[in-house]
């Protein structure tokens, strides 16, 4: 997978740090201004999608958090369920 640094740039410049949360200690990373920019969020489903291109899979499942958002634009992007 090739990454250019600006598109690693934009990405990191839309994931916001949010310290103590849930609990104190932890730092959350909060992608709330990633999932509202549409350049930044092509570039990410980009990306994933250039990172699993040489897999063989029928379908995405992603049951963390925040992943059934990436999930079904991802699937879309590579054709699969």
């Amino acid at each position: 997978m090739t990454t250019d640094e600006p598109s690693l740039t934009l990405l990191r410049s839309k994931v916001r740090d949010i310290p103590d949360f849930p609990t104190p200690g932890v730092l959350f990373k909060d992608i709330t201004p990633l999932l509202s920019d549409h350049h930044a969020f092509d570039v990410a489903l980009g990306l994933l999608a250039q990172a699993v291109e040489d897999l063989a899979f029928g379908v995405i499942a992603a049951p963390e958090a925040r992943g059934f958002i990436l999930a079904a634009p991802l699937a879309r992007h590579c054709g699969v369920g």
